[in-house]
């Protein structure tokens, strides 16, 4: 049954499901079911109450004491110990991504079960697509200003401005891919404007038909891979697993290929990607190791970003730091150009809530929430559109 099929949740379903729950002893199909009843800000809220046993006394802490981070290193976190792990490693494993996310926002997972062809397919389409001839990429150009999707060309694109600055524009040209399943409900009946651009066609290269399925299977992967991560949150913040589940069932997320130009000559106070924080839930990052990638760290400098072999970029977005109430990091990062830069490439997966997911920030007794309650869909919205040149 689709959501809009579905009855809203109100305070009497909560109460019924408080005197019936379960708790969670590692049956995840089963809670994954009772969770998806649950939509409100209050029932986040509500479920944050009900963290995994052995955990709350130590999140619980570490939420109030929220003690000065340092200067930090990006951690690699094995992921398959969380999926393939008992109770005890799972939540280690969320022990190390509470920490990382504490610290500076970022870290490397190894372990992801990403299986490598799927990687080649996207790489080899997405080279192909970028070296086609400049009419054939402006064939499937972005339609119309703050339409999301589809080919954008070099330097067109300023992200620094999303945070308010004024960096020149980016060294860099984008192929951006959205939502690849039917949206949650007919377009005719969103009324909403920004709603229905989450949900805009695609539009895919007839030069380059190889591209469609590699960028789609990618996108699958890693709406699953995000899926997985935002339940190693939950463990990792004390909540119950499956907290998140209901608001990323019908996620509108975005899935780009990020193409930057060989560049020989001095780089003049340009920047590959301008400072900026990213703005949804999560970010997984592939990227084919050239070097670039800057984190700031809390003293505010640069920490260059050493790839790791096999491994994802994993970044937290503005509305996770929103989420938690500033618990955890959004950084900002940006991409130099480092002298005589080759051509780079990067794909990213910004993993977006669902469009009309309320966010309210997560807080522990007597702290008071720091950011008004939201919805996802407009928060993304707003930061999309700013950037738009």
């Amino acid at each position: 049954m689709r959501r809009h099929d579905r009855q809203r949740w109100d305070h009497r379903d909560l109460a019924r499901w408080q005197r019936d729950r379960v708790p969670f002893h590692g049956r995840r199909d089963h809670d994954q079911h009772l969770f998806r009843r649950g939509r409100s800000a209050h029932g986040v809220r509500d479920l944050f109450e009900q963290r995994s046993p052995g955990v709350v006394p130590v999140a619980a802490a570490r939420l109030a004491a929220r003690p000065p981070v340092t200067l930090p290193e990006i951690p690699v976190v094995d992921l398959s110990q969380f999926v393939g792990g008992d109770e005890a490693q799972r939540r280690v494993v969320g022990a190390q991504i509470d920490e990382a996310c504490r610290k500076v926002g970022f870290f490397t997972i190894v372990g992801h079960g990403l299986d490598p062809e799927v990687i080649e397919r996207l790489r080899s389409a997405a080279l192909a697509f970028f070296d086609a001839d400049p009419a054939d990429r402006l064939a499937v150009a972005m339609p119309a200003p703050g339409y999301p999707y589809g080919y954008n060309r070099l330097e067109a694109e300023a992200l620094n401005r999303s945070i308010g600055g004024v960096e020149p524009p980016d060294l860099k040209e984008t192929f951006n891919i959205g939502p690849i399943d039917p949206p949650p409900r007919p377009l005719a009946d969103m009324t909403d404007p920004d709603e229905r651009a989450v949900y805009a066609p695609n539009l895919w290269p007839a030069t380059v038909p190889e591209l469609r399925p590699a960028a789609e299977r990618w996108y699958r992967a890693m709406g699953e891979l995000a899926a997985t991560l935002m339940e190693a949150f939950a463990v990792g913040l004390g909540l119950h697993p499956q907290t998140f589940a209901p608001f990323i069932d019908e996620h509108g997320s975005a899935l780009r290929l990020a193409h930057y130009p060989a560049h020989d000559g001095p780089a003049d106070g340009r920047l590959r990607a301008g400072a900026h924080t990213d703005y949804g839930t999560l970010t997984i990052l592939w990227t084919d190791g050239m070097p670039g990638l800057q984190v700031m760290s809390p003293a505010g400098s640069w920490i260059d970003v050493a790839p790791v072999e096999g491994g994802l970029i994993v970044n937290l977005g503005d509305l996770m730091q929103r989420w938690t109430n500033d618990r955890w990091r959004s950084t900002m990062h940006r991409v130099v150009l480092v002298p005589g830069s080759s051509r780079r490439l990067s794909i990213p997966f910004f993993h977006n809530a669902n469009w009309d997911a309320p966010v309210e920030c997560i807080v522990t007794d007597g702290e008071p929430p720091r950011y008004a309650p939201t919805t996802a869909g407009h928060h993304l919205m707003e930061k999309f559109r700013s950037t738009v040149m």
